[in-house]
């Protein structure tokens, strides 16, 4: 059975963005939230489940990113603390050229995303890893854009992120209603990781930031999660 309401306001937001879709992607982007949803009544995947909200919110406010940024052709872009997915796998699945790693630290999650990613016959590399340790690893220094969605307060989640892009990477961060004294409060960390506030745009009742980095991450950043929560920068 279609979900209408799913469709439609899903079909309303891209329409209002003026973002070009198929009927595929359409269908691509419904088969995922149902996969969403049915997880979700026995797995804590998200609290957001109405259809109307999830089209808004899920994939509507991952999208608005492509208004605000250009994604180059073949982009590597890691979600961190990705989640159900989100906002990876609806960029992804627009813009499927983009090399997508999912990371979180959820066994229940990672073992959702691989069966989902199967499912919708997507490309996309999941790892289950903790932030701060993953950022330890190859994967540092390495992407193009980072992305998360309501993981640390900003000053926080600065130090788990920055250290995975490349000088001149973008963070893209999707921040509630608070945004501004986030970024208030994320000053020392931003110099601290020399990096700066590039752009921040309303959605809904918060802001997607994008934060550029422009020098490459001292090896003392990120430290173990208990100093990064006890001591934030």
């Amino acid at each position: 059975m279609k979900m209408r309401i799913f469709y439609e306001t899903l079909k309303n937001e891209l329409d209002t963005m003026g973002i070009q879709y198929t009927p595929e992607q359409m269908g691509l982007c419904e088969a995922y939230f149902r996969l969403v949803a049915e997880t979700n009544t026995h797995t804590n995947l998200t609290r957001i489940t109405g259809e109307a909200d999830a089209a808004r919110m899920h994939f509507g406010g991952a999208l608005y990113l492509f208004g605000m940024m250009d994604l180059p052709k073949g982009c590597r872009v890691i979600d961190i603390g990705t989640g159900a997915g989100f906002p990876g796998i609806p960029l992804k699945l627009f813009r499927p050229d983009i090399s997508l790693t999912l990371l979180d630290a959820s066994g229940k999650k990672t073992e959702f995303l691989d069966r989902a990613a199967a499912g919708l016959g997507i490309d996309v590399a999941v790892l289950r890893a903790r932030a701060e340790e993953a950022a330890r690893t190859a994967l540092r220094d390495s992407f193009d854009i980072a992305l998360s969605r309501a993981v640390a307060p900003l000053r926080m989640l600065l130090e788990l992120c920055v250290p995975f892009l490349k000088t001149g990477g973008t963070l893209a961060a999707w921040k509630g209603e608070s945004y501004d004294q986030e970024l208030e409060d994320a000053k020392n960390a931003m110099s601290a990781l020399d990096c700066t506030l590039h752009n921040c745009r309303s959605v809904g009742c918060g802001a997607v930031l994008l934060i550029e980095k422009q020098k490459p991450t001292q090896d003392t950043y990120p430290r173990r999660f208990s100093k990064i929560k006890n001591q934030p920068l």
